[in-house]
């Protein structure tokens, strides 16, 4: 400092009036002649370059230690150590000119927060101590630096005033809502005092930044849809291509690639974590996303896209690719478990609120929080997986009964509906009754059971102790086949301690990795070492063996110990076993019709209610049932009716006889006798049908106007009809076609068609 003052002709920095930053003038004395400079000014700015932050690349393709990068990567941050050593060490107004004026300190600091490794990628960073120790020296350096940008006083002579300070970090984007997530990103978990310190003194100095953060969660809705969009119907992104940014609309092409995977997980991880640190450094902004839209986006990615990324990968790496398979499988692990956190603490925090602030709420601000709480609740119970999940790491009957505690007024409907609905996504077999040595009975919840299928829950009418579960037998070879597929997953495990697991957990492989990966084993078997050997049974204490042992006899047969085999089960499915020739289809249509097996089986049971007859006809006709045709009602019904024949049938009758009593071959004779007697007119005479039709046609155009301008010869005079068609002919001739000739021929003349 004494050399710029010096070399600058200024002397020593005075303000015995305490006049802040903004206010202070500055005396700088050139040649004997004062010059007087703001504090806060471009003048006082070094011409400095500040470096950005580089990640180390330390190995080639093929994985080879590249020369002389360890040391180039060292020299780069010894020089970005050295420059912010040099900030930090500028007075105030120096440092507040500086960061103002020279651009490339921000961008230093930004490219640390924006390229750094975050917790979930310490693993790749290269193991070297020399490295480790440089790294955590530039971590401490760029926070010191953000936590003086929100220090508005640093003596009482170096300071500013509060509104100044929250316009200057606002219109120059010191601090912007990306720079405070990645602050939160990287050191939100292991400086938790500090980062809430900046944040709480950040948004109180410009509470602009709330409305930002506000705004920025549409932003986030937008890029968990880009990422959901992904694996709905069709692939996004090429291995070439990184993630889409926010508001951009992604690129269709042919398939998700394990590079293009692996963005998407990381990119999902990244959100969640940011915000659930963030939120928890500083709880007031939790309203802010208690959105609608953020909190069911959250869950229809839990839901729908996390499950497809790990069939994905299943896909794409669990073959060929078996290091990045675990090393994803494991990110994806810790993806749910933040997201489940980040769920928690937004729909929690109005609860946590009523704790602290239980003597200052009154009833109806508790109630009014306990509502908003069973409200968020409620809307996530209907997906299965996530609330499964997350009742095991957050369980609800918990919740709800301290809350019935606090607020002696919660809706018990709300209530009992939110814990059917839980218990019921969790299924039946998710709970089994433990019976002590004191023979209490404890409800135990297993693990998250989605993806596998649930076992028949056991008859309402048996009380729950009265029901002795019966273990479970599996060949030695699906026991391998299953010990397998387990270790396929966890490789680092041993075959014994899998034996256990699947044996614990009635031989479910999914039940078994879940419990593993969310350290959820009961205690007999975590205390196991976890690479215990697999150790094949005694073929001499198999069940095959103990049946021949006591029939005397050595059974080989290709059936044994099959589920039907008698000698080694007790618990035979009979409804699987039938006796007899079992006619599975019919050989025609015919055969198929006439099968009346299926009636025969239900008359018995109609038979009871007098509903079906033995003597049932198939050919029989019942159409005139209803009606009393033949005669049969009684006649002191009052209501019945005697049957009486119809006309046309006796008149029949009566043509029958009397054809039969005159003679064949007189057909002239007896065509007059019809006439005279009555002939059957149930058919008319064609002849006579169409002569009446023409009568009518006839009588109905006499009705009508005729056109007649024809008329009667000449001589004989005329209708009057016809001489006013005449009349309206001549009067409406123009109109139709070649009859205005006069007018065609004037419209001529005055063209010059026809000479005048």
């Amino acid at each position: 400092m004494t050399e710029n003052v010096l070399q600058n002709g200024m002397e020593p920095f005075k303000n015995p009036d305490c006049v802040p930053l903004e206010d202070l003038i500055l005396t700088i004395k050139t040649g004997g002649i004062p010059d007087y400079v703001p504090a806060l000014d471009e003048k006082w700015v070094e011409e400095r370059y500040f470096l950005h932050y580089e990640v180390p690349n330390m190995y080639d393709n093929n994985g080879t230690e590249i020369m002389g990068a360890k040391e180039h990567w060292i020299e780069i941050m010894g020089y970005m150590i050295d420059d912010l050593k040099w900030v930090l060490t500028l007075p105030f107004y120096r440092f507040w000119s500086n960061i103002v004026f020279n651009t490339s300190i921000l961008d230093a600091l930004v490219s640390f927060l924006q390229d750094a490794p975050p917790f979930y990628a310490l693993e790749s960073f290269p193991n070297d101590l020399e490295m480790q120790n440089i790294i955590e020296t530039l971590r401490h350096h760029v926070l010191l630096i953000f936590a003086r940008l929100v220090t508005n006083k640093e003596s009482s002579t170096e300071y500013m005033t509060v509104p100044f300070l929250g316009k200057l970090l606002y219109d120059n984007f010191i601090f912007t809502v990306p720079i405070i997530y990645d602050l939160c990103q990287l050191y939100g978990r292991e400086n938790e005092k500090t980062i809430a310190r900046i944040l709480n003194s950040l948004f109180t100095i410009q509470p602009l930044y709330n409305d930002d953060v506000e705004k920025s969660v549409p932003y986030l809705v937008k890029a968990l849809y880009n990422v959901e969009r992904g694996f709905q119907d069709r692939p996004t992104c090429s291995s070439d291509e990184a993630v889409p940014p926010l508001l951009i609309v992604p690129i269709e092409i042919t398939k998700i690639t394990l590079f293009s995977l692996e963005d998407m997980i990381l990119y999902v991880l990244d959100i969640s974590s940011t915000i659930t640190t963030f939120l928890k450094n500083y709880p007031p902004a939790v309203k802010k996303y208690r959105n609608e839209n953020f909190m069911n986006k959250i869950v229809s990615i839990y839901e729908n896209t996390i499950p497809e990324m790990y069939k994905k990968l299943n896909e794409l790496a669990y073959n060929e690719h078996l290091g990045k398979f675990i090393e994803l499988r494991h990110r994806l692990d810790v993806t749910r478990i933040e997201l489940l956190h980040l769920y928690r603490t937004i729909v929690h925090e109005p609860v946590e609120n009523i704790h602290q602030k239980l003597d200052t709420l009154s009833e109806e601000e508790i109630k009014e929080r306990v509502d908003d709480y069973l409200n968020l609740l409620s809307n996530a119970i209907s997906e299965k997986e996530f609330i499964t999940d997350y009742h095991q790491f957050y369980p609800v009957g918990s919740d709800l009964e301290e809350l019935s505690k606090i607020c002696p007024e919660l809706d018990t409907i709300k209530r009992n509906y939110i814990l059917q609905a839980v218990y019921a996504a969790i299924g039946d077999s998710q709970i089994s009754v433990i019976v002590s040595s004191n023979n209490k009975k404890e409800a135990v919840a297993g693990p998250s059971n989605v993806g596998t299928n649930q076992q028949p829950s056991t008859s309402k009418n048996v009380p729950v102790e009265n029901v002795i579960q019966k273990p479970v037998r599996r060949s030695s070879i699906e026991i391998a086949s299953l010990i397998s597929e387990v270790k396929d997953i966890l490789s680092h495990l041993g075959e014994g301690f899998i034996q256990m697991c699947l044996k614990h957990y009635d031989y479910n492989t999914a039940d078994v990795i879940n419990a593993v990966l969310e350290y959820t084993l009961p205690s007999h078997l975590s205390e196991l070492d976890f690479s215990l050997p697999y150790i094949p049974p005694n073929p001499e204490e198999t069940p095959t063996a103990v049946v021949d042992h006591d029939i005397g006899i050595e059974r080989l047969n290709v059936f044994d110990n099959d589920e039907f085999d008698i000698m080694t089960r007790d618990d035979i499915d009979m409804s699987r076993v039938h006796k007899g020739k079992r006619k599975d289809k019919y050989k025609n249509i015919n055969e198929l019709l006439n099968d009346k097996s299926e009636v025969k089986k239900v008359a018995n049971i109609y038979s009871k209610y007098s509903l079906v007859m033995d003597d049932y006809d198939d050919e029989y006709d019942d159409t005139y049932d209803s009606h009393d045709v033949r005669g049969t009602t009684q006649d002191d019904v009052p209501d019945s009716r005697a049957f009486t024949t119809p006309r046309v049938l006796l008149a029949k009758e009566k043509n029958i006889t009397e054809s039969e009593d005159e003679n064949e071959s007189d057909s002239d004779n007896e065509t007059t006798s019809n006439e005279v007697n009555g002939k059957d007119n149930f058919v008319q005479n064609p002849a006579d049908l169409r002569a009446k039709a023409e009568q009518r046609r006839q009588a109905a155009r006499g009705k009508k106007s005729s056109n007649d301008v024809v008329g009667k010869p000449k001589g004989q005079g005329q209708d009057k009809d016809v001489t006013v068609n005449r009349d309206k002919k001549n009067t409406h001739k123009a109109t139709r076609a070649n009859h205005n000739r006069r007018a065609g021929a004037n419209w001529k003349q005055r063209h010059g068609m026809i000479p005048s």
